[in-house]
């Protein structure tokens, strides 16, 4: 009971340095907002009158508490731009991430799991050799030439899918799906890399360890032991691999959406960013930040019941 205690205790103190961080942060951008929503048009006084209506007057401690106060309440503030709600704009767009992130991570299991088990049993032949070779590639290609890549293959030579944006799955399922699948496979074989090297040697640090002999000794046949043993004790390090991974995935939600003009939250703070939306960014990024931490939260979680050892440290 003391783990999880402690875990969640942390996790709650690290969004909260999170909140502090992005409030700061955005602050520290040279100019003024309120100069550049008035462009030609600026005068002081109305200025001044403008940064009092945007809630940009005042200590940056009198600022942080009545921003995060009303944060608290659901209350994300309006967009200096448009004027809509915040709230209203992030949560449209965050579905559409998440929707991006979940596929990508089931797409990235999917080919992890068996390239990470058929590399480990057939270590030092033609298989590992390839999976080995094909991860290293993954790793050090970029994502956003990742994404290129793969829209010009499917989209530009072949023509089979589109090259990007988004259709909502309730006017055209089957179109909806099509436009999804070079972000998903974009985002999956990105994870799929490190995941699949994390399990293969995994398994293979299992296969040597003193239980695996013993169980040998017994007379246990190698699927029995893999099952019983190996895969178990495999997962847990992965299984912390893969919260890793999902909360990088957040981050690089900012360049998969970019690159396929896919109006989800990562490429909206791009644009707030550049437009100096302050309520706009904080949330966005605010959001990415407990995302991660809340990820890596419930691996910790999940770590402890997998290996009940970690819950006596």
């Amino acid at each position: 009971m003391k783990y999880y205690v402690l875990r969640i205790t942390g996790g709650l103190l690290t969004i909260f340095v999170s909140s502090l961080l992005v409030f700061s942060l955005i602050r520290l951008i040279p100019g003024d907002p309120a100069a550049e929503l008035m462009g030609l048009a600026f005068d002081p006084k109305l200025a001044h009158l403008l940064r009092i209506r945007l809630g940009l007057e005042g200590s940056f401690v009198q600022q942080y508490i009545a921003w995060i106060t009303a944060v608290f309440h659901g209350d994300f503030g309006y967009s200096f731009i448009n004027g809509a709600p915040v709230g209203q704009e992030i949560g449209d767009r965050l579905i559409r991430t998440v929707q991006l992130l979940v596929g990508g991570v089931i797409v990235g299991l999917l080919i992890s799991i068996p390239a990470g088990i058929v590399s480990a049993r057939n270590k030092g032949k033609w298989q590992d050799g390839g999976i080995m070779a094909f991860t290293t590639l993954m790793l050090s290609v970029p994502q956003f030439v990742l994404g290129i890549f793969l829209i010009y293959i499917f989209a530009v030579r072949m023509h089979v899918l589109p090259a990007g944006g988004w259709i909502d799955p309730h006017d055209n399922f089957v179109e909806w799906l099509k436009s999804m699948v070079l972000p998903w496979l974009c985002v999956g074989m990105a994870m799929s890399a490190f995941t699949s090297r994390v399990l293969r040697a995994s398994i293979l640090d299992a296969k040597n360890m003193d239980y695996t002999r013993t169980a040998r000794s017994w007379g246990l046949s190698e699927k029995e032991i893999a099952k019983k043993h190996v895969y178990k004790n495999a997962s847990a390090p992965t299984l912390t691999v893969v919260g890793l991974e999902i909360g990088y995935l957040l981050g690089g939600a900012f360049v998969i959406e970019n690159v396929f003009a896919y109006p989800g939250i990562g490429q909206l703070t791009v644009k707030a960013i550049s437009q100096r939306d302050y309520p706009m960014v904080q949330t966005s990024i605010l959001i990415f930040a407990t995302g991660f931490i809340l990820v890596n939260l419930i691996v910790d979680l999940a770590y402890g019941f997998i290996d009940p050892r970690i819950r006596q440290r």
